[in-house]
């Protein structure tokens, strides 16, 4: 649609109040939150590039490795210091906004477009602001999709590439981006469905097409099942499987339609779309996967991205909540609904009626359990909830001549990305996993919502500033314990690479007690941190002789005998220090105990962590 320039200069004036408004709220949150973990396996990683290793092929690096190696040039330019990565995290961030609230624009007027971006933002990053690699890849999830929604409006090659791009660069920062891809592919499906019934000539009969797509559609729902099997539970296959499966059956029930193409002219316009975008996404990945083979390191990188993770799987396990907890976003849905089929005097009763009880839930969620997790799973488990909302709206028309428009393909475009994107919550479902799919999540329900003749515009607006006011004040401080403790993320941790983060008192004692001392009785000597500890080489500021990041990522059968070999090297070890209360390694920890228990004379407990050392 064209807009006017008054329309223009409006929608540019809300997208910059928006744009600083978000920078200054992820400025202020920016040295706010940390795990332990998180921090030490970016900061040792790109350490262990800027000495010239290797991920995978030198060390155990748990993503595809391109982030260690743009941390590393960080590190080099700036200085090995958490906070430049953090820095580097916020520019990016700054980059997307503005992505988002021209997606939201592609069906929204600008006053909505606005809220939707504001929503976004604050459902994401200022959360949890360490520069983790899922962010980026969520960043360019989004910068792909507005690349395929611009493609919708004006056919053009071009966008197809910078989508695929988006999704090769993606795949160098972590590999969920074959998420994002397999999105991609489901959408060109459903628009070469579309393209193929526009003609008015007779109907053709494509029984082979039908065929390939069958298959294929099938391979991947195939896939998806095999993906959780292993420790599948009923709500796993309902967030993890379903929307996939359903956007497929979605998919082969449009077939029924006969379409007005031969199947190898069907076949040809599917693939115009489906082959640059694969090409332009595998340009990155070749190029890596080629600088891999020229260092003799392509099995390495095979093994590290295709075989090790799925050892994860038994020790970074969480499930999305019971089925139960389906309740609040199905009924938060009917409701949105059926206040969309009211009128008058009825509708009005319902909005204020649903205002008060949201500012009650809101105003309790802070204190009360069940509060809390009543709005928390009303977004969380949204996800089965939209597909199925989505395929009804695709669906109402019946007719697939009727349905072709660019808004049925936006929303489907978006339907495809934040049902496969939200795979990434699999197999940890928490609500930190949850925040890297929800701006995702947020657009198809603004899309959803843009469809409604007759919005509940009440309604509409009490739920922005309920998930706006839920996520500022109840979520962000949920994540940083302030829900468990009286001890918020405000003693700032005054080690030198950590560039002033702000934790909490406990983790900042146990810390300046730990690293001090850790580095003292070590002098020069190699150390072993674990299970799961690279924040202690990191931080102390001593090299990792080993390989490993993460004791989880190792082999179980083969872990004893490995480490009392590392232990048992003549004059090797000087320090073992040990984290004791991690469950999810607990047969780890209890094999490092007992090897340096007999092997280190002194020992001492510093909080959550016990360092042995011999003089």
């Amino acid at each position: 649609m064209t807009e006017t320039a008054a329309t223009t200069r409006w929608s540019t004036l809300i997208f910059l109040f928006v744009w600083l408004l978000s920078a200054i709220y992820v400025g202020l949150n920016l040295n706010h939150g940390w795990d332990p973990h998180d921090e030490g396996t970016l900061g040792q990683s790109a350490e262990r590039v800027l000495h010239g290793e290797m991920p995978h092929r030198d060390f155990d690096d748990p993503y595809t490795g391109g982030l260690a190696y743009i941390d590393a040039f960080i590190f080099k330019v700036f200085g090995v210091n958490l906070f430049w990565l953090r820095l580097f995290l916020f520019v990016c961030f700054l980059a997307w906004v503005p992505a988002v609230y021209v997606l939201a624009r592609e069906f929204l007027s600008p006053w909505p477009a606005g809220a939707v971006t504001l929503i976004a933002v604050v459902w994401s990053v200022p959360n949890y602001t360490a520069a983790m690699p899922s962010w980026f890849n969520l960043f360019f999830a989004t910068f792909g999709t507005l690349a395929l929604a611009k493609y919708i409006r004006k056919p053009a090659i071009r966008w197809l590439i910078l989508a695929g791009l988006c999704g090769g660069l993606s795949f160098l920062i972590k590999s969920i981006a074959l998420y994002y891809i397999a999105g991609a592919l489901l959408f060109f499906v459903y628009r070469e469905q579309s393209l193929s019934r526009i003609d008015n000539g007779p109907p053709c009969r494509t029984p082979l097409y039908l065929a390939f797509l069958t298959l294929g559609l099938s391979a991947f729902v195939l896939a998806l099942t095999k993906l959780v099997f292993t420790i599948g539970e009923p709500q796993e296959y309902l967030h993890f499987v379903f929307p996939g499966a359903a956007i497929a059956l979605l998919l082969l029930y449009r077939e029924r339609t006969s379409p007005a193409l031969l199947g190898f002219l069907r076949l040809r316009a599917l693939l115009r779309m489906a082959v640059p975008f694969l090409v332009a996404a595998c340009v990155p990945m070749a190029l890596f996967f080629i600088f891999y083979w020229h260092r003799h390191a392509l099995p390495a990188l095979m093994n590290g991205l295709f075989v090790v993770p799925f050892r994860r799987l038994s020790t970074a396990q969480l499930t999305p909540y019971g089925l139960v907890f389906e309740y609040p976003a199905v009924l938060v849905a009917l409701l949105t609904a059926e206040a969309a089929n009211l009128r008058g005097h009825p509708r009005r009763v319902l909005s204020i009626f649903l205002a008060l009880l949201a500012a009650l839930v809101l105003f309790a969620s802070r204190s009360n359990d069940l509060a809390y997790i009543i709005s928390l799973t009303s977004a969380v488990g949204i996800i089965p909830v939209l597909v199925l909302a989505a395929l009804i709206v695709l669906l109402a028309n019946g007719s697939l001549a009727s349905l072709n428009t660019d808004s049925d393909e936006r929303l489907a475009l978006l339907l495809s990305m934040a049902a496969l994107f939200s795979l990434i919550q699999f197999p940890y479902s928490s609500v930190g996993y949850f925040l890297y799919t929800a701006p995702l999540a947020i657009l198809l329900v603004a899309a959803l919502l843009s469809r409604l003749s007759h919005p509940p515009r009440v309604i509409l607006c009490t739920a922005v500033v309920f998930y706006v006011l839920f996520a500022v004040f109840v979520i962000r401080p949920h994540l940083r314990g302030a829900h468990k403790r009286p001890d918020p993320d405000d003693t700032v941790l005054t080690l030198p690479r950590v560039g002033g983060l702000k934790v909490s008192r406990k983790a900042a004692d146990e810390y300046m007690e730990l690293i001090p001392f850790v580095r003292n009785v070590a002098g020069n000597s190699p150390i072993f941190a674990g299970p799961d500890c690279p924040e202690i080489y990191f931080f102390a500021g001593i090299r990792n002789s080993t390989p490993i990041i993460f004791d989880s990522l190792l082999d179980p059968q083969y872990y004893e005998k490995d480490m009392k070999s590392l232990f048992d090297r003549p004059n090797f070890l000087r320090v073992a220090v040990t984290h004791d209360t991690d469950t999810a390694v607990a047969y780890q920890t209890e094999v490092l105990r007992s090897l340096a228990a007999t092997r280190f004379p002194n020992s001492r407990k510093i909080g959550s962590f016990t360092v042995y050392w011999r003089q």
